[in-house]
Formats: C-alpha cells, structure tokens, sequence
C-alpha cells in the first residue's frame, strides 16, 4: 500500500499557518491540563484561542460549536473529534451545540429528500451523545427544523458577497444556488451561540474546514461580534494510509461494521512493518509510519507513556503486526464499538434537542 504523504501535510500545515493567522498549539500549552490529546499531538494549531481562555480566566464562560453533516452513519474519526468537544465541555463547563446539517447535505446532493437526513441526524446524534455529555448544557438540532437558521442565515448573506463565496470554496456558476447560500447557513450556526447567549465561540475543525471559520470571521466583523476561535485537529490516516474518507468505506471503521468486517478492514491496514517476521524481528518496525499505531494512539492508549512504551517494543521486533498489533487494535476496536452502540440505544434524546 502506498504510505501517507506526510511531507505534504506538514507543507499544508506550514501554508495555513502563514496565509490565514493560525498559531501552533505550542504556544498555549501551559494554559490547557494536561491531556492525551495535547499529548499526543491529535490537536495542532488554535486561531483566537488564547483569547477566550482570557475571557474565561475573567469568569466568562463560552460555547463550543460542532457539527455534523449527517448522510450515513459515523466512523471513528467523527466520534474522535466529538471526544475532544466533550473534553472542552468537561474542562471550561462549556455550552456545546452541535447542529446536525441535513440541510448542507441537501443541497450538495448526498441525501435524496429531508426524510432520509433527520434518520440520519436522529441516528448520529445518539451515538455522539453516547460519549456522556452533559443534557444541560448541550444543545443539538436538525437545522432544516429550525427557524432561527434561516433568518439569521438572511441577515449573513447581507455581507456576504457571491465573489467572496465562489473563490472560498472554489466553485462555479454551475453550481446550484443553495451552495453559495449554504456559507450563510454554517456561519448562523457558529455564530448563534454570541448572538443569542452573548457566549463568545470556539469551533474545533479540520484544516481542511477553516474556509468556514474565515467566512465567519469577516462576517461577524462586519456585525461588531466577537470573532469565534478555532482549534485544530489533526487528521487520523485512513487504514490504508490515504486520508479516512466517508466516500472511500475501506479507510475506515463505522460504527454499524460488523465484528468480521471491523477485523478485516485492521488486518488489511497499512503498518511500518518488514516484509517478513523473520526481517521484523532482526530490524524491528517504524511505527512513526504506521497506521495501526496511530489508530492505537487515537482509540486505545490512555497516555504517552503507554503509546511509547508499545513504540519501543515495536522498533525492537517484540512485537509483531498481525499477531499483535493489529490483533490488539482490533479486540479494542470491536469493544468500543459494542459498547458505543449499547449507550446510543439508551439516549432520551428529546433531553438534548433544541426546540
């Protein structure tokens, strides 16, 4: 299998940072606890961060935004990053609000009608409850059933202009009209917390989502609003070494996979491993580029300590891909997904929704 380009990530990372104000995680360390995914170095970069942990350190509290386009149902990498929105809500007694875009999916033609969106959404958010957050400070809905969504959508597109959206998210004239509007659907679901709470914002994302952050930032510069931050995750490779794609089923672990299917997908995974046992006893592996490791690191060590501890073994040939590695990520995979679902079937859901 061919290896992720890690040399290109970092490049993007480097672009990002210099064209669009984005700042090293590095810098505020010392003002987060300590955590596996500071650790680990799952989140990169802030944008603004500092900020709000001012405001806080002030006695001011703020609301995390994150949401989820829902067309089918969640891999691990959504469930990862929800992890992380718990973490902020556990930490700062944050204000979670987590829209579910069916209107998004709609319009950019993953769903067939709103019917097939809110089974979707409904399924989605039970499993991203079932990671324990707190029912009286988080705040999910159906974006196409609320009617804030769209008169402060209204209000966004006013200083908006098509140029500015077109060259955003590169797109043509033959795109469908809902597409350019749909960029002042995403900024009233960040900014609504500030306007109706007064509750300055934070929008845990990938890179690959601050076209969204930057369109909000203008936009409420131009209303006189607190400019909401960003945290920056970094991506989890696909089991094949390619980035995880919802498109590309192969690259990733979904919630409804089977037992069989899951222990597939990890055996099939790529791995830093030798050719042979025999050469992988003598070298020893890489787990710097190993996939298996870094799923390892995301869904089942605890701390560094253990992921280095395992990295050790690994580059001196004590442990081997299939018969350990892969078989340990798999047995936890599996695990985990057991009980995610058996806590998903227990969510009161109404408990949660925004009316």
């Amino acid at each position: 299998m061919t290896a992720y380009n890690l040399e290109k990530v970092s490049a993007d990372i480097d672009r990002m940072f210099k064209q669009f104000n984005i700042e090293s995680i590095e810098g505020i360390k010392d003002r987060l606890p300590r955590n596996k995914f500071l650790e680990m170095n799952l989140v990169i970069a802030h944008r603004d961060f500092d900020k709000l942990l001012d405001l806080y350190g002030a006695g001011k509290k703020f609301a995390v935004v994150s949401g989820r386009g829902p067309s089918g149902p969640l891999h691990l990498g959504h469930l990862y990053l929800f992890k992380f929105v718990k973490f902020l809500q556990d930490t700062y007694s944050a204000e979670v609000f987590i829209p579910l875009s069916d209107d998004e999916k709609f319009v950019f033609n993953k769903l067939k009608d709103f019917d097939e969106g809110k089974y979707w959404a409904l399924d989605n958010a039970r499993i991203i409850l079932s990671l324990g957050f707190d029912e009286k400070r988080t705040h999910i809905y159906l974006s196409s059933e609320q009617k804030w969504v769209y008169k402060y959508a209204l209000l966004f597109s006013r200083k908006l202009t098509i140029s500015a959206v077109k060259s955003a998210f590169g797109i043509n004239d033959s795109s469908n009209v809902g597409v350019p509007f749909y960029a002042a659907v995403q900024i009233a679901h960040i900014l609504q917390p500030t306007i109706d709470m007064g509750l300055p914002v934070v929008v845990p994302i990938g890179l690959d989502q601050d076209v969204y952050m930057r369109l909000s930032r203008d936009v409420s510069d131009r209303l006189g609003l607190l400019k909401p931050a960003s945290l920056y995750i970094r991506f989890i490779k696909g089991l094949n070494g390619e980035p995880m794609s919802s498109s590309i089923p192969e690259t990733a672990i979904y919630v409804n996979d089977s037992d069989d299917e899951v222990r597939r997908k990890i055996m099939n995974a790529f791995t830093g491993g030798q050719p042979s046992i025999e050469e992988h006893r003598r070298l020893g592996g890489s787990p710097e580029k190993c996939v298996v490791f870094e799923w390892l690191k995301a869904f089942v060590f605890s701390s560094l300590k253990e992921a280095e501890r395992h990295a050790e073994l690994c580059r001196n040939g004590e442990l081997i891909c299939g018969f350990d590695c892969k078989n340990l990520l798999a047995n936890s995979i599996i695990k985990l997904i057991h009980e995610t679902r058996k806590k998903a079937s227990n969510i009161k859901l109404d408990r949660y929704m925004m009316t």
